[in-house]
Parts: structure tokens; sequence; C-alpha cells
């Protein structure tokens, strides 16, 4: 168990992260917390917690996305795409990796899983993707 793996605690989903103070402390992050300090959070350990399923993992996903209502998650191997829709009407697709958020957003479904192999093979500053769907005609 690491920061950053979704997990199970007590039938709850939420993440791991580590304490400010003591990073060798591994404390539970709730679904929809918000803003928080390590120290409100439970200290947890291996025995407290199972990793989350696929389906579980996507519902954490699919609860802390807050700029758009969902319409799909599409799966494509290690990459999860949400297809959301905005305030003005407008849809747009936001890349994760492993169930971790690339913090981009994209104009179609296309763009998106291409972004996000850029990013991973990348890092966030690579421009591959980008002339890759230039190249293409994919925006």
């Amino acid at each position: 168990m690491k920061s950053g793996d979704i997990v199970i605690y007590r039938d709850d989903v939420g993440t791991v992260v580590t304490d400010f103070e003591n990073r060798k402390i591994l404390r539970f992050l709730p679904c929809n917390y918000g803003v928080y300090s390590t120290s409100r959070l439970k200290v947890i350990t291996e025995n407290d917690v199972r990793e989350a399923t696929h389906e579980e993992k996507l519902d954490l996903i699919k609860r802390e996305y807050h700029w758009g209502k969902v319409l799909e998650i599409h799966c494509i191997g290690e990459y999860q795409i949400v297809e959301a829709i905005k305030d003005d009407g407008k849809v747009h697709y936001h890349g994760y990796i492993n169930y971790k958020d690339t913090n981009t957003s994209y104009c179609s479904l296309d763009s998106a899983l291409v972004g996000c192999i850029g990013r991973k093979h990348e890092g966030g500053n690579g421009n591959a993707a980008m002339y890759f769907c230039k190249m293409i005609g994919i925006g």
C-alpha cells in the first residue's frame, strides 16, 4: 500500500495519503472529503484496508468529478476517460492513467486517448501527442 492507492476502509472508498509530519504514516482520505489536515484523517495499515475493485475505482472517479455531469467513463487498458457535459452543454473528455487524474481535458475521445498515451510515455510537458493530433487532424 502506498500513497495514491484507491482502497476500501470500513466500506468506504477513498485514497491513501501520507501524513504531512511523518511520511511513514499512511492515512485514509475518504471520497469527496475536500480540504483536509492529515492529522484529522484515520491512520491505516495494510490490515485495515483492501484494494478497491475496478468498479469501485470508477465510482470514486465519478463521485469526485466536479467539472460537469459524467455521462460515461471509457476504459481502454490502463486509461480511463471521463466523458462529461459542462453546464454550457459542451461535452469534454478528461483523462486518467491507472485511475490517477492527469488534470487535462480534451475536446474528443480520440484526442483524450492520444493525450493519455503521450502523457504516460513523455510526462506532462511532452508535445508528441499534440503534434500527432495536429498531424492527423483531430482536436
